[in-house]
């Protein structure tokens, strides 16, 4: 929440949704009843709110997020939504309530963008014959700032940065060109899940396109976010974005995670009354198969999933294993 918002209101604020709840004697946290677990002795207070940002989890189910936005899109009413958005929390164009702590990141110290490096380098040439192995144009190497390093560690691979919102490097993925180097995918040691790659480039008012990984992004649309996995859910800073937005989303993830990963991840957002259409990738193995065209038809095909027999026990199969904390 905004910060001229004094402690008074946040906690009636935190009441009028979740009930009565106490303050913490550190002064900062504020413990109300936890919706998920829904625990039937109204004493037991175990969601634990941050009044300075409003993180929360509770310690008995795992529940936890970077906002509160999840817990009224689900339990609250619209009134509490649009009073935490644009009273409490969020005015003008919808910025994030939360600024998430990401570690400073810094490219490879001899980092060069691929575009203007030495073409008569045996290693350039190299990487250069992989990207238009794969479907890219030149456009792409300038779009994505496709770049090359000699340390040791990123040598002869198409190293692509990822920049947040406000142009700040926030990660990065080196893909080798060579079959028989390990591993395929390289990447700094941080956590991904605060992170929205590339989310410089999105218009979350715009339908958002997710696939599983980086070079799937390459044969999409702009406003697509990889992953940078398979899992998707309330502790992913993507997933609270989408909520915080409102997003629409289309779901183009690999083909051989159409029968689990995929309903889950569908389910997950539809929980949350998210619009959500699936592209059937499967005839390609994945986005990065595809060639742009075809993805472009496959995205004017896609549909909300019919609930079928067989996609119910898809999504029952889902739910007999959720995420954990």
């Amino acid at each position: 929440m905004s910060s001229c918002i004094s402690l008074t209101d946040r906690i009636k604020f935190y009441e009028s949704v979740f009930g009565a709840g106490r303050l913490s004697s550190n002064g900062i946290n504020f413990d109300v009843r936890c919706p998920i677990c829904n625990p039937t002795d109204p004493t037991k207070k175990k969601l634990s709110i941050r009044t300075d940002n409003d993180a929360n989890h509770c310690w008995v189910c795992g529940w936890k997020a970077r906002s509160l936005t999840p817990l009224l899109r689900k339990f609250g009413s619209q009134e509490h939504l649009t009073k935490y958005r644009l009273i409490l929390g969020l005015k003008g164009d919808f910025n994030p309530i939360v600024e998430v702590t990401v570690p400073k990141l810094e490219l490879p110290k001899d980092f060069k963008l691929l575009a203007q490096a030495n073409e008569s380098d045996p290693d350039v040439k190299a990487v250069w014959r992989y990207v238009y192995s794969r479907g890219l144009s030149e456009r792409d190497v300038w779009y994505y700032k496709f770049g090359i390093s000699n340390e040791f560690r990123w040598k002869r691979r198409i190293i692509v940065p990822s920049f947040d919102d406000v142009g700040e490097l926030n990660f990065f993925v080196a893909r080798a060109i060579d079959k028989d180097k390990k591993p395929k995918y390289d990447n700094p040691d941080v956590d991904k899940n605060p992170i929205v790659f590339n989310e410089i480039n999105i218009d979350w008012n715009k339908k958002i396109i997710l696939v599983e990984g980086v070079f799937d992004m390459f044969k999409c649309p702009s406003n697509t976010v990889p992953l940078l996995g398979s899992n998707l859910d309330e502790r992913h800073e993507i997933f609270n974005k989408i909520l915080l937005h409102g997003s629409s989303v289309a779901l183009a993830l690999d083909g051989d995670m159409w029968d689990k990963k995929t309903p889950k991840i569908l389910k997950k957002l539809q929980e949350y009354d998210v619009d959500v259409v699936l592209i059937d990738t499967r005839p390609w193995g994945d986005p990065g198969n595809m060639s742009k065209l075809e993805f472009e038809q496959a995205l004017l095909e896609a549909r909300t999933p019919s609930w079928n027999e067989n996609f119910l026990r898809k999504l029952n199969r889902a739910s007999e294993s959720t995420f954990r904390f």
